[in-house]
Formats: structure tokens, C-alpha cells, sequence
């Protein structure tokens, strides 16, 4: 798998955070012709929102709603499990234990949203299935861009509003997906060439390699 590119990603470089009310499939996870930003698209032909592309055009209206993400962080994909001591030792001399996960893993997104306007909070519900990051450091005309899938995702807290200096709410949101064991690499080799991830059971990255 290719690791990465020769410069990174910083924050100018976050094309686009979308939500969506329709979740990848399994097939859409596994695909090895289509991209994950491709099939949101085919799935989610009206996006709920787009947290990072700036101010729509509106000649009614030319202070139409904008809103972006000021930051986002990501828990770690850990396994949470159980130590019980059993009777007799191994073949070590330690006491015999048995580690078994007792809990799905999940991973964890909190972000910072800025409101220009109106505030979309609705979106953050039962019906907000997906989530995608799209990253691009122009590195070249076909590397350089990172695809952060989050899927089946559930919005566990959609926080007050709180008004900065410059006038504008911000509101902190956070949502999990079902964590596992990370998979062995997918070569997606459509109309676009990608190298990816599956980091969990609803969590996927790929970076386009050609």
C-alpha cells in the first residue's frame, strides 16, 4: 500500500466535510473499481451539509448560509477487553487468562462547526448515516488526495451554541462508528487508482496513487 505522499495535508487542504442520510454498503466499502467519495455522491445526491466549502451562490440572497468545521479529531480504534483468572498456569509459568472483547470497538469524531447564519443543527439526528472528509494537497494532477470514510455513523451529542468574537455560533458535534480490526489493503483500480483501508467495520481510508 502506498503510506502517503511527499507533502502533507494541512488544514487548507480539507476540500469538503459531508454528511449524508444514505450509508455506504457493504459492497461500497469492499469496491474495487469505485472510490468511496464517488459512491457518497451516487448515494447521497443531496447532501444534508457541506461543512468546508465556503459560501454558496445566491443572487437573492448574497449572505446565504455558509458554514464550516474549525477543527476534527479522531479517537483511537481500541478493543476494550476482559481479564479473568482462571485455574493452573500456561506453559510460561504465568496464570492462565483469557482475553475476550467484551464490547464492539468504536471510533469517535468530535469537530467544531461554525454557523454564518441559520443553523442546519437538524441534520445531526437518526438519519445521518455518513460521513466524508475529502483531502487534497495538490501534490499532483492524480496524487495527493485523501478520502476519510466514516459509515452507519451515530450522532451522540450535538452540542450548545456558543458565539465567538467574530459573531459567528459554534457548536461542537460529535459522532462514532463501529471500530475491529483494520483489513488487509484494497487496490482500486477504476476510472481513478486508490490504495485503501478499511480501519474498522464502518471506517475506511483511501489515497488516490494514480
Amino acid at each position: 500500500m502506498v503510506r502517503g505522499n511527499y507533502t502533507p495535508f494541512r488544514a487548507k487542504h480539507v476540500e469538503s466535510i459531508k454528511f449524508g442520510s444514505t450509508a455506504w454498503s457493504e459492497t461500497d466499502m469492499d469496491s474495487t473499481i469505485t472510490a468511496l467519495d464517488t459512491t457518497f455522491v451516487a448515494n447521497n445526491s443531496s447532501i444534508l451539509a457541506n461543512f468546508a466549502a465556503g459560501s454558496a451562490v445566491d443572487a437573492e440572497n448574497p449572505t446565504k448560509t455558509a458554514c464550516w468545521a474549525k477543527d476534527f479529531s479522531e479517537s483511537g480504534n481500541e478493543r476494550s477487553t476482559s481479564e479473568e483468572n482462571l485455574l493452573g498456569s500456561d506453559s510460561a509459568g504465568s496464570q492462565c487468562q483469557e482475553l475476550s472483547a467484551d464490547t464492539v470497538s468504536k471510533i469517535t469524531v468530535e469537530m467544531t462547526l461554525i454557523y454564518r447564519n441559520t443553523v442546519p443543527a437538524s441534520i445531526f439526528n437518526d438519519t445521518t448515516k455518513a460521513c466524508l472528509i475529502e483531502m487534497d494537497n495538490s501534490e499532483s494532477a492524480t496524487t495527493g488526495v485523501l478520502n476519510l470514510a466514516y459509515n452507519n455513523i451515530m450522532v451522540t451529542q450535538a452540542g450548545g451554541l456558543t458565539r465567538n468574537a467574530d459573531g459567528f455560533m459554534e457548536q461542537k458535534v460529535k459522532f462514532e462508528c463501529r471500530g475491529g480490526t483494520s483489513g488487509s489493503a484494497i487496490t482500486v483500480s477504476g476510472a481513478e487508482a486508490w490504495s485503501r483501508i478499511r480501519m474498522g467495520q464502518d471506517k475506511a481510508e483511501e489515497i488516490r496513487t494514480a
